[in-house]
């Protein structure tokens, strides 16, 4: 049972928070700024722990691995992913997606049912309202992450019927430099494919999101 929430993530980075504050004076260098990280804190501490949608995630053969949780602040979304198992070691492209239907068995690839990014705006990738920060698998195969949203609405979370995706590869967010060119294109930068999935692989967790206490 998934019992982990925002308030663990608080009492870590009060901890965090008060190391660096201690140290400053050790090695100011080294230190995070003291007003970001009190504005994050103050951030997390003003939600009210109550999530308002969700999704729980489910791997390639059906089985559920994680959940994710989506709350809403005065300014912003946080949304709390947090994985027991299932993971893969290393970074791995995070995205809600514009259809809530996830099949592990659809005939075009595992969870190709969720379509593609949530991008009603028509925007590259990178600035796709769906496009979230990535996630860490840990050697566990457990991974954990909060971020926060500033694109995208409670509304838009809770009412266009989407799902959250785990890729198989880290996502590069369409960052490609001139000085490369696609073996697809004649033009350097980032090629068609590039622009819309951040060349994140495969799919290997799906949830569809709904309303919270459905």
């Amino acid at each position: 049972m998934i019992k982990k929430n925002l308030f663990i993530l608080l009492i870590v980075a009060v901890s965090v928070l008060y190391g660096c504050n201690t140290k400053d004076n050790e090695n100011d260098e080294q230190s995070i700024p003291t007003e970001d990280a009190e504005e994050v804190l103050s951030d997390i501490a003003n939600t009210n722990n109550e999530s308002f949608a969700e999704a729980s995630m489910q791997d390639t053969s059906g089985n559920i691995i994680g959940n994710i949780r989506f709350f809403e602040n005065d300014n912003m979304i946080l949304a709390e992913a947090l994985f027991d198992e299932g993971i893969s070691s290393g970074f791995h492209g995070f995205h809600m997606h514009e259809t809530g239907i996830c099949e592990p068995e659809a005939e075009d690839g595992p969870f190709t049912t969720a379509g593609g990014h949530y991008n009603p705006e028509g925007n590259s990738h990178g600035n796709h309202l769906g496009d979230m920060t990535a996630l860490q698998g840990l050697e566990d195969g457990s991974a954990y992450l909060v971020t926060a949203l500033d694109r995208i609405s409670a509304e838009q979370i809770t009412n266009e019927n989407l799902a959250v995706i785990v890729h198989s590869d880290p996502n590069n967010f369409a960052n490609i430099p001139d000085r490369y060119t696609s073996s697809e294109s004649n033009s350097p930068g980032p090629d068609e494919e590039t622009l819309s999935t951040g060349d994140a692989g495969s799919r290997t967790a799906c949830g569809v999101i709904q309303a919270s206490n459905q």
